[in-house]
């Protein structure tokens, strides 16, 4: 299963982005740790993906709140899964620019290194995590 990676965010404190295929969990690893502390997406899209099924998956990540949604194909298009956050309350958070309910959101860099990695190894994440 062929993945391309695409990503932006600061470098050195200098604002940057990129694309391009990868072979092994280390290149997206070194983009997740970018975003720990720093401002910027990384986005994992299966290059040879089914018509129906997981396409891709997107981390937005702003003062350590984090955003994981999952694009997937269907008969009908293509549907988001994210991720449900039980102990959130209901506010909209700020995460570059676009608004989002908390209850989407995380602070938990573990869990979110645990959903792409699983997409990364698989192809698809749990639906436990991601409905």
């Amino acid at each position: 299963m062929k993945k391309h990676v695409s990503w932006t965010g600061k470098v050195n404190g200098v604002s940057a982005g990129g694309s391009h295929q990868v072979q092994d969990w280390e290149d997206v690893w070194q983009y997740l740790v970018n975003l720990r502390e720093n401002a910027g997406t990384v986005r994992i899209h299966l290059v040879d993906a089914p018509d129906s099924g997981p396409i891709s998956i997107q981390l937005r990540s702003e003062n350590k709140i984090y955003l994981v949604t999952l694009l997937e194909a269907n008969e009908e298009g293509t549907d988001v899964r994210e991720y449900n956050n039980p102990t959130a309350h209901a506010e909209m958070i700020d995460i570059l620019g676009d608004c989002w309910d908390a209850r989407q959101l995380t602070n938990d860099f573990d869990l979110v290194v645990i959903l792409l990695k699983q997409f990364f190894e698989t192809g698809d994440v749990s639906r436990q995590w991601l409905n």
